[in-house]
Parts: structure tokens; C-alpha cells; sequence
């Protein structure tokens, strides 16, 4: 058995607190008013059959099936596929099972979900997740018009569960002018906003360049764009080879494209730092000058003009 409130206890309530936030998206819940147990009864409560279906993706959706039908319990302990984690941070799994508060409604929530249906509705918002993710920061404006290239409109994702849960609006984005603005960020890209931000000003680079959707769908699910023949084979690479450092290694390089931190400099370096063996880093060299960073607004080192 797994209970969310009697286990959630073990976290810090600054972690809890940021889940909770992109579950419930609530207006007035104030950090220093609310407790864990509380915050989980509400991540409960907002988790009707329905809330479910909206904020997972079909991947995630299909994952929760094979578990029910392994009797609420994760059917590979093993891997960690994207699918996977988000469902651990959406709290519907939980120590491999999904929590016992939680088992009814996402039961109900596998009758009734089409998975065709669904699939081909959130595709388009998923690109768009993916295009901010790539960008780390943008602004709303540009975010509204690439909604639109999809059909889709900005002011109607305010209440949708899935872009609220993986995207971000703040004001306290660092301009150029060194005033503080608006702009969406991909939620793991908060920590690095000023970073992308002061960043981008060395670059002396501030529009966005807009790759075909399925590069952004991909991005969306593997933090690269595994459409590209020379990013895949990198990462293909890393994923099927038997020594576990080499999945450290890849998850490296995505922190530090993440972070900011894969510049030209540390790319020159990065394969010493690493320890790459040959083979991998004649794949590094080829792949990481096609892969978008964040200070680049989306736009890959082999299209950046040099200075």
C-alpha cells in the first residue's frame, strides 16, 4: 500500500509546495498559511477522473493503464522514461504504485479517456510546450503567435492543466534595459532565468528561430531534438551503451545546455571534462552544434553568425 498523505510527510515542504503549485495552479494559497497534509488533500481533490485526462499526456495516460492493470503497480522499477517522471511529479506515482487515495479516479479516468482523440488534440500544445522549453524564457507575445501557427490561443492555455503544470508566467524576467518584464518559462528553467537572460546579452541575440513542429514534440518529451540524424545517434548512443556513466553523461549535457552553461567554451572542453571515449565524442562534435540553447532563444550554434 501507498498512501500520498501518510508518505509526503518525508518530503520538504518546499518541494511540496512547487508541485502543489503546478497541480492546483491555486490564486491565494499562501506558502507560509498551508501545510503538507493540506496541500496533498487539495492535490487530491483537484485530481477528479477528469483533471487527470488533462493534465497527462496519452504517454502518461498509457503508463497509468499498465500499472492498473498490474494492480497499481509500476510494471518497470527500472527505467525512468520522461512519462515516468512526470507521473512522479504529478504525485500519481508514488514508491513504484499509485497512491491508494488516488487509485479510484485514475481507474475512472482510463474508462473513459479516448487515447486517439487525445493524442491528436494535444499534440499541437505539446509542440508549443516543447518550443518554450527549448527557449527557456520567452516572451508572451512571441509564445501567443506561435500558439496561433498551431491554433491555438494563449489566453485560453491560462486554465489548461497540462501547459500550466510544465510552463510558467512570471514578471521578474531580467530585460535588457535591466528593468524586470514578462515572459513564460519552461518550469525546470526558472532557477536559470537571469542566467538565460544576461546570458543572451553576450550573445547580443534576442529573436527566436522556430523549427518544424515534430522537433518541438520531440523536445518536448526528450529534452532534445532526436528528429536531427546527428543528435539522435549521439544520444542513441549514450542510451544503449551498458556502462551507467554513460547515462550520467547524457543527462550532463542536457543540464548544462539547460543551465546555460554549454557554450562555445565549454564545448571545446566538455569532452575532456567528460571523459568521452573517441567514439562519443566525435558523435558530441557533431550533435551539439544542431541542438537549440536556451541563450540562444532557440536558435542552434551552427546558425548563430559568428561575432
Amino acid at each position: 500500500m501507498s498512501s500520498l498523505i501518510q508518505e509526503i510527510n518525508h518530503y520538504r515542504k518546499e518541494v511540496v509546495y512547487s508541485q502543489f503549485f503546478r497541480i492546483c495552479f491555486p490564486d491565494d494559497v499562501f506558502y507560509e498559511k498551508i501545510t503538507r497534509k493540506q496541500m496533498v488533500e487539495l492535490i487530491i481533490q483537484q485530481y477528479t477522473p477528469e483533471n487527470i485526462v488533462d493534465v497527462c499526456t496519452v504517454k502518461e495516460l498509457k503508463l497509468l493503464k499498465r500499472i492498473v492493470e498490474n494492480n497499481y503497480k509500476e510494471v518497470d522499477v527500472h527505467s525512468m522514461p520522461f512519462e515516468k517522471v512526470a507521473l512522479y511529479r504529478k504525485y500519481l506515482l508514488f514508491e513504484n504504485e499509485i497512491p491508494d487515495e488516488l487509485k479510484e479516479s485514475v481507474t475512472e479516468a482510463l474508462k473513459f479517456v479516448d487515447f486517439d482523440q487525445k493524442e491528436k488534440q494535444d499534440e499541437p500544445l505539446l509542440c508549443l510546450i516543447g518550443f518554450i522549453r527549448c527557449c527557456g524564457a520567452i516572451d508572451p507575445m512571441v509564445v501567443q503567435r506561435q500558439a496561433q501557427k498551431y491554433g491555438l490561443d494563449l489566453r485560453n492555455l491560462e486554465t489548461n492543466p497540462l501547459f500550466n503544470f510544465w510552463t510558467y508566467y512570471t514578471f521578474d524576467y531580467l530585460m535588457p534595459d535591466n528593468t524586470y518584464g514578462e515572459a513564460i518559462l519552461y518550469y525546470d528553467s526558472i532557477p536559470y532565468m537571469d542566467v538565460i537572460a544576461n546570458t543572451r546579452l553576450d550573445y547580443e541575440l534576442m529573436a527566436p528561430v522556430f523549427l518544424k513542429p515534430e522537433s518541438y514534440l520531440s523536445i518536448f518529451y526528450n529534452g532534445y531534438d532526436d528528429t536531427d540524424p546527428d543528435v539522435h545517434a549521439l544520444f542513441d548512443h549514450l542510451k544503449k551503451s551498458e556502462d551507467v556513466f554513460d547515462f550520467l553523461k547524457m543527462e550532463r549535457i542536457l543540464e548544462c545546455i539547460e543551465s546555460c552553461r554549454m557554450t562555445e567554451h565549454l564545448i571545446t572542453i566538455f569532452p575532456k571534462l567528460e571523459q568521452f571515449d573517441s567514439k562519443t565524442k566525435e558523435l558530441f562534435k557533431k550533435a551539439i552544434y544542431k541542438m537549440p540553447m536556451p541563450y540562444l532563444t532557440g536558435m542552434t550554434l551552427q546558425r548563430y553568425p559568428s561575432k
